[in-house]
């Protein structure tokens, strides 16, 4: 049997406050063999990152770990010394976070991020750094590489720095990668390249693999065994298949079962209505680039007509920077169209009859701001009598499933799903007749999904509220939404039910569906056939 590459043995972490000592985690044992993809998954709060902190020794000011022991290959990492622990996070353990923004100096080009790393870890020339660099950002499929390597950070998109990121982690040759969410609120092509270019660095190298993520779609895609978390200590562990197929403990068997609602792409029903709620006819809306010496437009939106009628979920999916969001903003009417125009049928005013939840709640969120001061906003604004406002914010909070406790908090103190729902009850106090969600479910894990699903399907069913439904997630889309419209470089090239989308001939549309993740870890040598679609796919487009 071959060595394992990390041990973890009865690893505990406590928070040190003013009241005393607080168990984060609880006798965490596991171990990682060499060449294997490890998945840790579980709720937000669960203890997934702080357990990849701890493998770093990184873990936050107030936070300490108590006991146990972490051992790569024979050495005790807690117990190495500074210079120790440089070489080992620098050269033996590359690690990948979710917060690409965190991970990068904004005042530093890319190539300058790679030259620090060969300088501080290795005697290789500049030149020979670079061209190695290069060569990496080649294999991440980054467009034109040499461009990326002169960059800064904020030059380029999300899913391009989170590839930089992975290839900063994979460039000194590691024996271990930790991978922290790394495919969170990506699209499904990005997601399913990146998780492609993990699977094919462990073969290829011999690399074990730490995957922390909340979502069992890319367990069920990348690992070879997992682990199950739950407040802060391991509940369950098993190879891939035997988890999905024999769970054992109930936490675990809950969260397949919240994964099954969320891909049961059944038919979502909707009577037409003779009348329409909102109307857009040939809008659109360019921006202007200044490239070198001459000016260049770009059309994030390109003449989309579409309507959406009373009580109806339309979903609108397409791949980042096809215009989903610059839609959107056109619909809320933050951005003026250049061509078309938007038609709003509700009886109540535009600006009180549409309200939106943003992708990022908490950038929605004044942080000087308890949570009843934010959810009763919309009400000062709109100057309603206010007699009844703290009995309608309460009210509302136990329609989006918070309790009253919250209304004290302050932002920072929620975990994202209840942020989630704060937003989403902050729109629904003013009774909205259209709802626009901007990717609702893109931070949240599969329980928090499960209910945020339930919740919107209930409020459409009681309400008769209007959805519109923006996500790259295809299958959340499919299994809310009565029809759904496909955006293509600001371009709408399909529009159809949500149960008939599978069967598209449209080749945009193929592909989008060709990059969507595994059901079950025995799907995945149709994973393979996939691959070479979705590739032949993008040759032809």
């Amino acid at each position: 049997m071959e060595q394992d590459v990390l041990t973890v043995k009865n690893l505990s972490v406590l928070l040190q406050t003013d009241k005393g000592e607080k168990p984060l985690l609880a006798d965490v044992s596991f171990s990682v063999p060499r060449g294997e993809i490890v998945a840790i998954i579980g709720e937000s709060g669960s203890g997934k990152s702080m357990t990849a902190k701890a493998m770093l020794d990184l873990l936050p000011q107030g936070l300490a770990i108590s006991s146990g022991n972490i051992q790569f290959l024979h050495e005790n990492v807690l117990s190495m010394s500074k210079r120790q622990k440089r070489y080992y996070r620098g050269t033996q353990v590359g690690f990948v976070f979710q917060d690409t923004y965190g991970t990068f100096d904004a005042l530093k080009t890319i190539g300058q991020h790679f030259s620090e790393l060969f300088s501080a870890h290795t005697k290789v020339s500049k030149r020979e750094a670079k061209e190695r660099a290069i060569r990496l950002l080649d294999r991440m499929q980054l467009p034109n590489p040499e461009r990326v390597y002169e960059a800064y950070p904020y030059e380029i998109s999300g899913g391009m720095r989170q590839r930089v990121q992975l290839a900063l982690a994979l460039v000194l040759e590691p024996l271990l990668l930790i991978a922290d969410e790394p495919t969170t609120a990506l699209d499904l092509r990005i997601q399913a390249d990146v998780l492609q270019l993990i699977k094919d660095w462990s073969v290829q190298t011999g690399g074990s693999v730490l995957f922390i993520t909340h979502d069992l779609g890319v367990v069920a895609e990348i690992a070879d065994s997992v682990m199950v978390m739950k407040d802060g200590a391991i509940v369950e562990s098993a190879s891939v298949t035997k988890l999905f197929d024999q769970p054992v403990h109930e936490h675990t068997k809950q969260l397949l079962h919240h994964y099954q609602e969320l891909t049961n792409m059944k038919e979502q029903m909707h009577s037409p209505h003779s009348e329409p709620i909102v109307t857009v006819e040939h809008i659109s809306k360019a921006y202007v680039k200044n490239k070198w010496f001459r000016k260049q437009s770009i059309h994030a939106v390109n003449d989309v007509s579409f309507h959406i009628q009373k009580g109806e979920i339309v979903g609108l999916i397409g791949e980042s920077g096809s215009g989903k969001s610059t839609l959107s903003r056109l619909l809320l009417q933050l951005e003026a169209c250049e061509h078309g125009k938007v038609i709003w049928h509700g009886t109540a005013p535009f600006r009180r009859g549409v309200q939106w939840v943003h992708q990022d709640p908490l950038a929605s969120f004044d942080p000087r701001w308890n949570v009843g001061e934010i959810i009763g906003e919309g009400l000062d604004y709109w100057k309603d009598k206010n007699e009844n406002k703290p009995q309608l914010v309460k009210e509302v909070l136990r329609k989006v499933g918070l309790p009253e406790t919250v209304l004290s908090h302050y932002p920072h103190e929620l975990s994202g799903g209840m942020r989630q729902r704060a937003a989403l009850a902050r729109a629904l106090l003013l009774k909205p007749e259209l709802l626009i969600l901007d990717e609702p479910f893109a931070s949240l894990d599969m329980s928090s999904q499960a209910r945020m699903l339930s919740l919107l399907q209930q409020i459409n069913e009681t309400e008769q509220t209007a959805i519109l439904f923006i996500s790259h997630d295809i299958r959340a889309a499919m299994a809310l939404c009565h029809r759904i419209l496909v955006l293509e470089k600001g371009e709408k090239v399909e529009e159809a039910r949500a149960h008939e989308l599978s069967a598209s001939e449209n080749l945009y549309t193929k592909r989008l569906f060709s990059s969507m993740l595994a059901l079950h870890p025995r799907d995945r040598l149709q994973k393979q056939n996939k691959k070479e679609e979705r590739e032949y796919a993008y040759q032809q487009s």
